[in-house]
C-alpha cells in the first residue's frame, strides 16, 4: 500500500515538473519590473493609509510623559493622563524622618490637573503624512514636550491640612518597640516628632507641581522632638528580657518545674509604652491555649456536690460537697510577669476555687404557692426566659404565676385579641359573616383559618380594618393593660394578660353573646399546632392559641381537665415546644394532688 503511494506521488511530481519549469521561464525576465511595482504599491498603499489615518488619534508608539498611547484615541489619552496626575503620591516627610508621614494624592491637597489641550497640539502634519512610513517614526517629531494644564482648589488643600494635621502641626513622635520573632525580638524602629508651622506646609503643598515622578517628595522642617524610647532602649530591654528567658522559664507545678519554651513565652507577650516607658503584658488569650493545653490537668481538682433539698421556696436542709481547682490563667500570667520583671524569684502556677456542683431535691404542696415554686425553679433549671400564668376556674380556685408581668412580643398569639374585636363587631351589627375580608375569603371563612390555622393573611386583614388603636384600647378595657398593639419594636402582652382573657372568655365575663363565645373556643380547639400544652396534656381537652417567631414560642389554653378547668398561659423566648410540653405536664401532675 505505502509502496502504491509513493510511486502516485512521483508520478504526480514528473506531471507537474514541466509545468512549472514553463511557468519559470515566462517569469523569470520581468522579475524586476513585479518587483519594482509591487514595492511602488505598498508604498502607495502606506502613504494611502498615512493620509486618512485618524486626526484624533495618537500616531504609533507616541509615548506621554513615560506613558504609552501609541494610537490611543486623544480624548481617551487625556483622561488616562489626567487619572494617573490626580492619583499621583505626593510623600511628604517631616524633617529628617525616613518614613513618609502622609501620602496624599494630588487630587486629595487641591490640584486640578487636565492634559487636553497639550494632547490637542500634538499633530502628525500633512507634510510627515505623505512620507513613507512616517507612521512608525513619526512620534519622535510630533510629541509635543510641555506640562499640562493645572488649577489649584485652595479649600481642599486648606481641608486636607486641618484633616490630617489640625491646627497646630504637631507630628507625634514614634516610641520604639519590641517584636517577638523566635526566641530573639526584632525592634520596631521610633520615629523623631516635631513641630512645624501650618503656613509653611501649606506653601509648600501648594507650590507642589504636577508630575509622574516615583521618586518626588516634599519635607516639612520641623522643630523636632526625640521619642521617648529610642531603638538603643528597646534593643537593651529585650536583650534583658532574653537573658531572663535563655533556655526557657522553669514554672513551677505542685513543686515540679515545668519548662515554658522561649518561643512560646515570647510570642505571648504584647508590648505597649505606658507612661514614657516599653513595657508589656501577656495575652490572655494566646497564652490560654499552651496553659489550658499542658498546665490545667495537672492543678484540676474535681469538685464534689452540693445537696439541696426544698419545699416550695424554703430550702430545707443542705449537705455540702467539697470545693474543687482549676487554672488560674490570669494570676499565673501575673506570677510569669513578676520573674521576667525581677520582682519574683520563681513563677508559679495558681489556681482558683471552683463551687462544687448544687443538686436538688424539690418538694412542692399543692397551693398557690407551691405552684408558683414549682413554675420558678422549672424555669430557673431550664433554658430560656419564661412567663407563666394559671387560674384555676373550678375546684380550688388557685392561682399561680411566674414571671408574669414580663413583656413579650406576641407572635401569634395577638390573633386572640383580633378575634375579640372582630366578635364584637359582629355582635354590634357593623360587620357581617358574609364580609369580603381577602380576595378569595370572607369574614367567616377567614376567621376559622386565623384561629384554628394560624393565618397571617386574614389576621393581618381583619386587624387593619379594626385598626391598631382600637384594638389596643379594646384590650385594655377587659383588663389586658399590659397588652398593646402601637408600639414601634412589634405587638407587645404577657402571660398574666393572656390567662386573663381567657378566663373571662370561658366564664362568659366577655362578648354579650354565647354563641360568639362558642364560636372562638371552637377554633381554639381545632387549633392544628399542638405540640406545646396539648401534647403536655394528653387526657385533657385543651382550647389554645400557639404563636412562634424566631426563637419565640408562646401557648395561651384553658385546660379542660377531668379535675377541673383552668386557664395556662406560658410565654418563652429560647425554650422549646417538648420543653413547654413537660412543663405543663409538671404543672398538671402538681395542682391535680
Amino acid at each position: 500500500m505505502i509502496y502504491k503511494i509513493k510511486q502516485q506521488m512521483k508520478d504526480l511530481h514528473a506531471r507537474a515538473m514541466p509545468h512549472v519549469r514553463k511557468m519559470h521561464a515566462k517569469v523569470r525576465p520581468h522579475w524586476r519590473k513585479i518587483m519594482l511595482f509591487g514595492g511602488t504599491g505598498l508604498l502607495a498603499l502606506t502613504i494611502i493609509f498615512q493620509i486618512f489615518y485618524p486626526s484624533n488619534r495618537l500616531v504609533f508608539f507616541t509615548t506621554i510623559d513615560g506613558v504609552s498611547f501609541s494610537g490611543w484615541q486623544k480624548s481617551d489619552a487625556s483622561r488616562q493622563l489626567n487619572k494617573r496626575y490626580m492619583d499621583t503620591l505626593v510623600p511628604v516627610y517631616f524633617g529628617k524622618a525616613n518614613k513618609a508621614y502622609i501620602s496624599p494624592k494630588l487630587s486629595e491637597i487641591g490640584l486640578i490637573v487636565n492634559n487636553q489641550t497639550r494632547i490637542n497640539k500634538i499633530d502628525y502634519p500633512w507634510y510627515l503624512r505623505i512620507v513613507p512610513t512616517s507612521i512608525l517614526w513619526a512620534h519622535f517629531i510630533t510629541e509635543y514636550k510641555t506640562v499640562p494644564d493645572y488649577q489649584r482648589n485652595d479649600k481642599t488643600l486648606v481641608a486636607f491640612i486641618t484633616n490630617n494635621l489640625g491646627t497646630s502641626c504637631d507630628v507625634k513622635s514614634q516610641d520604639a518597640s519590641l517584636k517577638a520573632s523566635g526566641k530573639s525580638f526584632s525592634v520596631v524602629p521610633s520615629a523623631n516628632g516635631g513641630t512645624c508651622e501650618v503656613k509653611t506646609v501649606h506653601k509648600m503643598l501648594a507650590d507642589t507641581k504636577p508630575q509622574l515622578k516615583t521618586n518626588y517628595r516634599i519635607t516639612i522642617p520641623v522643630k523636632e522632638i526625640a521619642p521617648s524610647v529610642t531603638d538603643k532602649m528597646a534593643r537593651q530591654f529585650g536583650d534583658d528580657l532574653q537573658k531572663k528567658a535563655v533556655s526557657g522559664v522553669a514554672l513551677d507545678v505542685n513543686g515540679s518545674p515545668q519548662i515554658i519554651p522561649t518561643t512560646d513565652l515570647f510570642g505571648w507577650m504584647d508590648f505597649s509604652i505606658v507612661e514614657g516607658k516599653l513595657t508589656y503584658v501577656f495575652n490572655i488569650d494566646r497564652a490560654s491555649v499552651y496553659l489550658n493545653k499542658v498546665i490545667a490537668s495537672k492543678v484540676a481538682v474535681n469538685t464534689g456536690v452540693t445537696t439541696v433539698s426544698t419545699h416550695d421556696f424554703i430550702e430545707t436542709s443542705r449537705v455540702n460537697g467539697p470545693s474543687g481547682k482549676k487554672l488560674d490563667v490570669g494570676a499565673t500570667l501575673g506570677s510569669l510577669k513578676a520573674f521576667m520583671d525581677g520582682a519574683s524569684d520563681k513563677a508559679t502556677v495558681l489556681t482558683a476555687p471552683v463551687a462544687p456542683r448544687i443538686t436538688y431535691t424539690r418538694s412542692y404542696s399543692p397551693t398557690d404557692v407551691g405552684l408558683s415554686a414549682l413554675m420558678q425553679q422549672y424555669a430557673q433549671d431550664h433554658p430560656g426566659v419564661y412567663g407563666v400564668s394559671m387560674i384555676e376556674l373550678s375546684g380550688k380556685s388557685r392561682r399561680a404565676s411566674y414571671n408574669d408581668t414580663k413583656s413579650f412580643t406576641t407572635a401569634s398569639t395577638y390573633k386572640l385579641f383580633v378575634a375579640y374585636s372582630t366578635l364584637r363587631r359582629i355582635e354590634d351589627g357593623s360587620w357581617h359573616w358574609t364580609d369580603q375580608i381577602t380576595v378569595d375569603r370572607n369574614l367567616s371563612v377567614c376567621f376559622d383559618d386565623m384561629i384554628v390555622k394560624s393565618d397571617n393573611a386574614c389576621a393581618t386583614a381583619m386587624l387593619t380594618k379594626v385598626g391598631f388603636s382600637n384594638i389596643t384600647n379594646e384590650a385594655r378595657a377587659i383588663g389586658c393593660t399590659s397588652t398593646s398593639f402601637l408600639g414601634k419594636d412589634g405587638i407587645k402582652t404577657t402571660s398574666a394578660d393572656l390567662a386573663l382573657f381567657l378566663a373571662q372568655l370561658q366564664t362568659g365575663q366577655i362578648l354579650s353573646q354565647q354563641s360568639s363565645r362558642d364560636r372562638l373556643l371552637s377554633d381554639m380547639k381545632r387549633n392544628v399546632y399542638r405540640q406545646g400544652i396539648p401534647a403536655g396534656l394528653g387526657g385533657s381537652v385543651v382550647a389554645d392559641k400557639v404563636g412562634f417567631m424566631d426563637g419565640l414560642l408562646h401557648d395561651a389554653s384553658i385546660v379542660y381537665s377531668p379535675n377541673g378547668t383552668y386557664v395556662l398561659a406560658i410565654m418563652t423566648d429560647g425554650s422549646s415546644w417538648a420543653t413547654i410540653a413537660d412543663f405543663a405536664r409538671q404543672i398538671e401532675a402538681l395542682r391535680i394532688q
